[in-house]
Protein backbone atom coordinates (compact mmCIF):
# COMPACT_ATOMS: atom_id res chain seq x y z
CA UNK A 1 0.00 0.00 0.00
CA UNK A 2 1.31 3.40 -0.97
CA UNK A 3 -0.45 5.27 1.87
CA UNK A 4 2.09 3.90 4.36
CA UNK A 5 4.85 5.87 2.65
CA UNK A 6 3.08 9.17 3.29
CA UNK A 7 2.46 8.61 7.03
CA UNK A 8 4.80 10.13 9.58
CA UNK A 9 5.45 8.63 12.97
CA UNK A 10 4.76 10.87 15.96
CA UNK A 11 7.72 9.31 17.79
CA UNK A 12 10.27 10.45 15.21
CA UNK A 13 9.31 14.09 15.03
CA UNK A 14 12.90 15.34 15.37
CA UNK A 15 16.37 13.88 15.40
CA UNK A 16 18.12 13.61 18.77
CA UNK A 17 20.79 16.21 19.43
CA UNK A 18 23.92 14.64 20.83
CA UNK A 19 25.68 17.94 21.52
CA UNK A 20 23.13 18.78 24.28
CA UNK A 21 22.24 15.74 26.42
CA UNK A 22 18.88 15.50 28.15
CA UNK A 23 20.14 16.10 31.69
CA UNK A 24 16.68 15.74 33.19
CA UNK A 25 16.41 12.24 31.71
CA UNK A 26 19.93 11.34 32.79
CA UNK A 27 19.27 12.55 36.35
CA UNK A 28 15.95 10.73 36.48
CA UNK A 29 17.56 7.48 35.33
CA UNK A 30 20.41 7.68 37.84
CA UNK A 31 18.19 8.72 40.75
CA UNK A 32 15.74 5.91 40.01
CA UNK A 33 18.61 3.43 39.90
CA UNK A 34 20.04 4.76 43.18
CA UNK A 35 16.63 4.59 44.87
CA UNK A 36 16.13 0.98 43.76
CA UNK A 37 19.60 0.02 45.05
CA UNK A 38 18.86 1.72 48.39
CA UNK A 39 15.61 -0.22 48.72
CA UNK A 40 17.43 -3.43 47.81
CA UNK A 41 20.14 -2.90 50.46
CA UNK A 42 17.56 -1.97 53.11
CA UNK A 43 15.49 -5.06 52.36
CA UNK A 44 18.59 -7.26 52.41
CA UNK A 45 19.58 -5.88 55.83
CA UNK A 46 16.08 -6.52 57.20
CA UNK A 47 16.06 -10.05 55.78
CA UNK A 48 19.50 -10.76 57.29
CA UNK A 49 18.38 -9.53 60.72
CA UNK A 50 15.23 -11.69 60.53
CA UNK A 51 17.29 -14.73 59.49
CA UNK A 52 19.69 -14.26 62.41
CA UNK A 53 16.77 -13.80 64.83
CA UNK A 54 15.17 -17.04 63.66
CA UNK A 55 18.46 -18.91 63.88
CA UNK A 56 18.89 -17.81 67.52
CA UNK A 57 15.27 -18.75 68.23
CA UNK A 58 15.80 -22.20 66.72
CA UNK A 59 18.92 -22.84 68.84
CA UNK A 60 17.18 -21.79 72.06
CA UNK A 61 16.29 -25.03 73.89
CA UNK A 62 14.73 -23.70 77.11
CA UNK A 63 11.76 -25.84 78.18
CA UNK A 64 10.41 -23.13 80.49
CA UNK A 65 9.85 -20.68 77.61
CA UNK A 66 7.45 -22.79 75.59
Amino acid sequence: PSFLVLTRSAFVARKPTHDRPNWFGVGLAFSTSAALWAILFKQHHEDTMEYERRQKEKQHKCTGCS
